[in-house]
């Protein structure tokens, strides 16, 4: 399995000259490190995860050696043992931007908010263009109340990467919650027309959708449903909710059909809105 961007055979080609002239110690480290690459890029990562905590407890100064450990760990879904080794990269390096992005997105998937927040506003204060901890700070300052701050620190993050589609959704889906129509509009519109990523453009459209639908102008709405699900078939959402605006436009055949499939499809294994789209069909069908 081999590892993503920055991935551990490139950091440890990085550090080869320092092994190379540095003492027993720090040699050994990259001897183990180098050990890890090739284990872990054949998909044994509980291995190579020991072979990189023997690498940094023989030498603990070798930052590469613990940001590899964070992957490894990060890839293993132990997110507070992967932060554990992304600080110490950290702490050894405090002018690397890509440490903190990292420590801060695993503190942010430990459930450790504030702890991301500092990580992450270290990565970007280092290095601004590092969209995705703008995205990552977006989601915290979300989550601890200062949706301002998360705006723009989303809007940052779309302007960064106008391919990446999430900051585009979570700005949109901000905007729709302070009826901020028009502007929930326009993100999406603009990250409609750069998204190439099809679960990522789905999303895009169904929220356009919703921001027409909350407009009430259900044509517009029923055109973003219908082209989230030509991206993404199995967006039942966009299907529910384009069979709601159809039975708002009294196109009860559309609505009926929308909805019908929505339920026998199992609805997302969502009760609440397979209760919702069978009652709308009860109430369609007492209209015909």
């Amino acid at each position: 399995m081999a590892l993503p961007a920055r991935s551990i055979l490139a950091l440890c080609l990085s550090f080869a000259v320092v092994g190379a002239c540095g003492n027993a110690d720090q040699k050994e480290s990259k001897k183990l490190a180098n050990e890890a690459v090739g284990v872990a890029n054949q998909g044994r990562l509980s291995e190579a995860e020991e072979l990189l905590e023997k690498a940094t407890a023989t030498y603990r100064d070798n930052a590469n050696a613990w940001y590899n450990l964070g992957q490894i760990r990060e890839q293993l879904k132990d997110y507070e043992k992967a932060s554990e080794a992304y600080s110490e990269a950290a702490r050894i390096k405090d002018d690397d931007a890509m440490y903190h992005y990292k420590l801060g997105k695993t503190y942010w998937l430990s459930n450790n908010a504030s702890s991301a927040q500092s990580s992450l506003e270290r990565a970007v204060q280092l290095n601004a263009r590092l969209y995705n901890a703008q995205f990552h700070l977006g989601q915290v300052y979300d989550k601890q109340g200062k949706p301002k701050e998360a705006a723009e620190a989303w809007t940052a993050a779309a302007s960064l990467a106008p391919t990446f589609g999430l900051p585009f959704v979570s700005l949109g889906m901000l905007y729709i919650k302070w009826d901020k129509l028009e502007e929930a509009i326009s993100v999406l519109d603009q990250g409609r027309l750069n998204v190439r990523d099809g679960d990522e453009l789905t999303n895009i459209y169904y929220n356009l959708g919703l921001a027409y639908e909350k407009q009430g102008n259900w044509d517009k709405a029923i055109e973003a449903y219908s082209n989230a699900i030509q991206t993404r078939a199995s967006n039942l959402d966009a299907l529910r909710q384009r069979g709601f605006a159809y039975a708002e436009k009294n196109d009860i055949e559309n609505a009926k059909k929308d909805l019908k499939s929505f339920v026998d499809q199992g609805g997302g294994g969502d009760a609440f809105h397979i209760q919702a789209a069978n009652q709308r069909l009860f109430s369609l069908a007492a209209r015909e």
